[in-house]
């Protein structure tokens, strides 16, 4: 049986693992089937002159151990902290929100729109990162079935983790701005309103991972998220990791139950004694081994997994700063959440559950370049704005829904910040088809699988994951987003994959 370790795809999931395992002494090959690394969080000459993050983009919940292991500033890796975390603008019926880092900056500023707001908030940011420090430990790392029973015995933590957050939030705050910039940082790609049961844990999740005493920050790298992965591909090449792009895996081996290795798309074969695939749980089972090597109770609970939490990401070559009202530039460096208030993201997600484009899109913009100016030529500004929330068969196709929605997404912005639609240059747009179709994102859903208490933990991707039930392959890792703990810019499911392997 060859020691070889194999990892499919070059995420930054993969590339964590691939880094990991070679700082041990592992013979290790990474496989991606684009021609960049990266994968959702690779950065693109989408617009020329332009440097554009396709997906994820934000590294404030990226774990600062794992980047110091890997030494990855040594590797050209610069971090630029946002002085806001979030931002609400305002319109003519609703005020203007902004969430900083600092409890303190937060409540002079909710002051101004409501006391009992400002009241309220330091309290709510107390509790709220009590109960995340419960839950963090339980995302760091493999989960053992004693971590079920400390999760039993914390009532509070668990009814916040299945609560319906819109819920949770009216019971301290009022203002419709506030409520809406919260669940804007928590339902970002899970294809959930705020209304729905579990949308407690996406935020708690957030917070987990993202800070201790306050908010999680929004963190860019310089040069865009692709720096990311081009340090993780140094840190794993120097320690004897073989990477490979333009490597596309058609099939992972399997010989009596065990992997044997897998096989490209050009027909080459690459003996391995594990595999570590980071692509989603469906395309991993379900076209790289194969239904017909899977028990069918196993092929069902497959088959059920939901991939809610498609998105398309539209940007903008603008000619100058865009005027949010009521937003100063520092507000402008973090999330900019365009909904007045939470019925917007609630509307947008029912649209998206009969096939249809909301009447009005719900958008998370980001002005990279009021961070890093060098993602644009000397002038410009990149808006990166990301249409949460849509479905991915849409009615009619994307073929005739592109027009319409760029439409409404112009409409949306110029409602937002008037006059932006003259400072346009240019633009590119990612479809949800588009996400599945380059970067395997399986029916769009950027955290291959929706993001609730009963896609996580000892859930996700199955009921059998975690649950003290064995991979029906032996040799076989999950390592992407699909598996525990989930999505976003972590690199956790590469470090417990990686992990697993070593102590297995």
């Amino acid at each position: 049986m060859s020691g070889r370790v194999a990892i499919v795809g070059g995420g930054h999931n993969g590339l964590v693992a691939a880094a990991l395992l070679a700082r041990s002494g592992r013979d290790v090959v990474l496989l991606e089937a684009r021609p960049e690394l990266g994968g959702l969080a690779s950065t693109r000459e989408l617009i020329p002159g332009h440097r554009v993050d396709a997906g994820s983009h934000d590294l404030g919940m990226f774990r600062r151990s794992v980047m110091e292991e890997l030494e990855l500033a040594g590797h050209g890796l610069e971090l630029i902290e946002a002085p806001a975390v979030a931002a609400v603008p305002a319109t003519a019926e609703s005020s203007s929100v902004v969430l900083w880092p600092e409890v303190a900056r937060t409540v002079e500023g909710l002051g101004e729109v409501s006391r009992r707001d400002a009241a309220a908030w330091p309290g709510f940011v107390f509790e709220l990162a009590e109960r995340a420090a419960a839950l963090e430990p339980l995302l760091s790392r493999p989960l053992e079935l004693a971590d079920m029973a400390r999760l039993l015995i914390a009532p509070e933590l668990m009814r916040a983790l299945s609560s319906p957050l819109e819920e949770s939030l009216r019971g301290r705050f009022e203002n419709p701005s506030l409520l809406a910039g919260l669940c804007g940082v928590a339902l970002p790609a899970t294809g959930l309103g705020p209304r729905a049961n579990g949308t407690g844990w996406p935020l708690l999740f957030h917070c987990a991972l993202g800070g201790s005493d306050r908010l999680a920050p929004v963190v860019r790298a310089q040069g865009g998220a692709g720096a990311l992965a081009s340090a993780l591909a140094a840190s794993a090449a120097a320690s004897g990791a073989e990477i490979r792009t333009g490597a596309a895996v058609s099939r992972i081996l399997v010989d009596s139950g065990r992997v044997a290795g897998v096989r490209l798309a050009d027909g080459e074969r690459i003996e391995a004694g594990a595999v570590i695939s980071t692509v989603t749980p469906s395309l991993t089972f379900l076209d790289l081994i194969g239904a017909a090597l899977l028990e069918p109770r196993f092929v069902r609970r497959l088959l059920n997994v939901k991939y809610r939490g498609a998105a398309a990401r539209l940007a903008l070559s603008l000619d100058g700063l865009p005027a949010f009202r009521g937003l100063e530039r520092p507000a402008l460096t973090g999330r900019i959440v365009l909904a007045e208030q939470p019925d917007d993201i609630e509307r947008a997600a029912d649209a998206a559950k009969y096939g249809r484009l909301p009447e009005r899109p719900w958008i998370e913009a980001a002005l990279p370049t009021a961070l890093d100016p060098s993602l644009a030529p000397a002038g410009r500004h990149l808006l990166l704005a990301t249409v949460h929330h849509l479905p991915f068969d849409l009615e009619g196709g994307w073929a005739a829904g592109r027009t319409e929605l760029l439409a409404r997404v112009a409409a949306e912005l110029e409602r937002w910040a008037p006059g932006i639609g003259a400072l346009v240059l240019d633009h590119a747009l990612l479809l949800p088809t588009d996400f599945e179709a380059e970067y395997g994102a399986t029916a769009g859903g950027l955290h291959h699988g929706e993001m609730n208490p009963s896609q996580s933990l000892w859930l996700r991707p199955t009921a059998s994951a975690w649950a003290g039930e064995p991979l029906p392959v032996a040799g076989l890792w999950l390592g992407g987003a699909g598996c525990h703990p989930g999505g976003g810019l972590t690199g956790l499911p590469g470090t417990i994959a990686a992990v697993s392997l070593l102590r297995g």
